[in-house]
């Protein structure tokens, strides 16, 4: 490998590893992908990413080295897009055709994402409507936590057109969805709007940044991880902010009445259908291929199955955790199946379990001067979170030791 050919490398390596970490990939699996890439290509390849840097250092023989350093811009998760970077960095093969290699990925980030416009704030609604019923929300608070979040991702794909507005968006909408929720509450007074005024702003609710960000503590990427996890915190607190705001202006409007003594309990159906409909919505969320739409669902039904199973029984912490596992463990089983990523069952399965609700009822506490609930609750979100980083590790270090795709003819 000439120096040229190590340029041409760097270079197309930079641009991977922009792409994927624009579609979502954590820390250490873009550092993974560039270190395994690099083998296969016979050059070591040294990465260090953080959620706004990336370094790259790529050395061929004894002497020949090329360093990258790279700022890189916000992070969205777009599944589609993840999942066809996954099949290019596996057919990456020779330094012969990187110029092949650097087109596919050039058409690739030129893709419109699959979902946008209507088909997403449809899924928004359905989205916040399931939130609702997790939450303990009754019809009510269903149809109105609906409505909400129906407005909500239709304001934030329109604020999206402004960049400029930047932090300032969540506090605007989440305002917006307060007043909104408050005023349905004012027509429709046997609900509590709190719960409506969560479920319509779920889409925005950081709870699966958390994990990510817990993970990648785990695996020893402190400046990515704390990186991330700093960003999920101010941006409850900028939510929190915004509802609290919304909440007070839409007190002066219409004074508050006399909060429900109890919610219509719903049957018992009610929370598999709300999973199932999570696991559909999801699909907008996270930009995922229609075709995953059954993978979405039963990964969302069995972290359920399995959490309420081991939650019965042993409490809520060992539940998340045994539900990370399962739903950790059946993605690298889909994975092994169909070599499509397994981050296609891991996510919608974890992020049916992550505590985004309960961090942002513990910053609204905090908002509120409840020092104690909401010290309580984000201790139990960070405990959360933990436990299903660690079931996602353990999955991820055990399960692909077993699904290895062992050689021909090699003797067990």
């Amino acid at each position: 490998m000439n120096e040229q050919t190590l340029a041409q490398l760097a270079l197309f390596l930079r641009d991977l590893g922009q792409a994927l970490h624009v579609s979502g990939a954590p820390a250490h699996d873009l550092e993974n992908a560039m270190k395994e890439i690099g083998r296969r290509l016979g050059a070591r390849v040294e990465a260090f990413a953080v959620l706004t840097f990336l370094a790259l250092t790529v050395v061929a023989g004894q002497h020949t080295r090329r360093v990258e350093l790279l700022r890189l811009p916000p992070y969205d998760y777009n599944m589609a897009r993840l999942i066809e970077l996954d099949a290019l960095c596996r057919d990456i093969a020779s330094v012969d055709q990187l110029a092949d290699y650097g087109e596919r990925l050039a058409a690739l980030m030129a893709q419109a994402p699959p979902w946008s416009g209507w088909p997403f704030a449809g899924l928004g609604f359905l989205l916040s409507a399931s939130v609702a019923v997790l939450l303990g929300g009754g019809w009510l608070e269903m149809a109105c936590g609906g409505a909400i979040g129906l407005c909500f991702v239709t304001g934030y794909l329109q604020f999206a057109r402004i960049p400029r507005l930047g932090p300032a968006v969540p506090v605007i909408l989440c305002a917006l969805a307060a007043i909104g929720a408050q005023g349905l509450a004012h027509l429709w007074p046997q609900q509590l709007p709190f719960i409506s005024a969560v479920a319509g702003i779920a889409l925005l609710l950081p709870g699966f940044m958390l994990t990510v960000a817990m993970s990648e503590l785990a695996t020893q990427n402190y400046l990515a991880g704390t990186g991330r996890l700093t960003g999920a915190f101010v941006l409850l607190f900028l939510m929190g902010a915004g509802l609290v705001i919304g909440t007070q202006i839409s007190l002066a409007i219409w004074p508050a009445g006399p909060l429900p003594v109890s919610i219509a309990a719903l049957p018992s159906w009610a929370i598999w259908l709300a999973m199932a409909a999570l696991g559909v919505s999801l699909l907008a969320v996270l930009q995922a291929p229609w075709f995953a739409v059954h993978v979405s669902v039963g990964a969302c039904l069995l972290a359920w199955a399995v959490y309420s199973l081991v939650d019965a029984a042993l409490g809520n912490v060992v539940g998340a955790f045994a539900g990370a596992l399962a739903v950790a463990s059946a993605g690298h089983l889909y994975h092994y199946l169909s070599q499509r990523p397994a981050a296609l069952v891991q996510i919608p399965g974890l992020i049916a379990l992550v505590p985004g609700s309960m961090g942002f009822r513990g910053v609204h506490a905090l908002i509120e001067q409840d020092s104690a609930a909401g010290i309580s609750l984000i201790s139990d979100m960070l405990l959360t979170g933990a436990v299903l980083a660690v079931g996602l590790l353990l999955a991820n270090n055990i399960l692909p030791l077993l699904f290895e795709r062992r050689p021909a003819g090699e003797i067990n």
